[in-house]
């Protein structure tokens, strides 16, 4: 900690950056092509690739949150590209901003928040009855918080912990063994004269390794972090069409009994 300097910039920070400027520029392009595209003709080549891109992106939305939901496409269209970006960038030699447990904590604690964001839009302050245990009066057929619920809290903060883990370690793992990998060659090289066979088979064995877990895992785990929260609102988004768990619910009856025997 004596060396820490708050302000000094890190490759990640610098790759942050770097893919923030290439997303950009991506769909600056995108937008400058679309104009060019007469109304009654068909898209073709870039933007045509682009659309199906971004309806792909829509319909997922749709299918998971909902008709309603489908106003938060632009975000999870931004979310999973730049968690493309972020993990593909390594191809090219920068560091990985997902290697980083701070870059996936921060992309958690989005989810987290707006967790919270759409239980309270669904439910307003209703929404705090899901973490504690309930008394429901039968005569009203309403729900009145009693404690809290530790089991309900650890339940909502569980996901946060998972989901930023999950993409973490299958992205720093990939980068340790690709990092072996070639390590592993060097070290063998060193003690042999001859090295242009085993250059060989290093420049040969490469490829699969970067295609497995840059491009194959790089993909597969930004699309399970996109809907991993798409799947997080939707279930706050049902909690808020004014349900509450049963097992969190408490029968007048019972409660009386409980305080006439204590």
């Amino acid at each position: 900690m004596e060396n820490w300097n708050p302000l000094s910039l890190t490759p990640e920070i610098v790759t942050i950056v770097l893919v923030t400027i290439i997303i950009f520029t991506f769909f600056l392009i995108y937008f400058l092509k679309l104009k060019k595209v007469p109304v009654n003709q068909a898209p073709k080549g870039f933007v045509l690739i682009v659309q199906i891109y971004i309806q792909w992106v829509r319909l997922l939305v749709i299918d998971i949150m909902g008709k309603r939901s489908e106003k938060l496409t632009p975000f999870f269209i931004f979310l999973l590209s730049y968690l493309l970006c972020c993990n593909l960038i390594g191809i090219l030699g920068f560091d990985y901003p997902t290697g980083s447990l701070t870059v996936t904590l921060s992309l958690g604690l989005v989810m987290f928040i707006g967790t919270f964001v759409i239980g309270f839009r669904y439910q307003k302050w209703s929404y705090l009855t899901r973490f504690c245990i309930n008394y429901k009066n039968k005569k009203t057929g309403k729900h009145y918080p009693i404690m809290v619920n530790p089991l309900n809290v650890i339940e909502i903060i569980a996901p946060l912990i998972s989901i930023s883990f999950r993409l973490w370690g299958n992205i720093f793992a990939g980068g340790i063994i690709i990092t072996l990998w070639y390590f592993m060659f060097g070290w063998l090289t060193s003690y042999i004269p001859v090295i242009g066979v085993l250059s060989l088979i290093s420049g040969l064995s490469a490829p699969p390794i970067h295609g497995y877990f840059d491009i194959f895992v790089g993909c597969v785990q930004a699309l399970v972090f996109t809907m991993l929260t798409m799947v997080y609102w939707n279930l706050a988004k049902e909690h808020g069409n004014h349900r509450v768990n049963d097992e969190n619910i408490v029968d007048e009856k019972q409660l009386n009994s409980n305080i006439i025997n204590k």
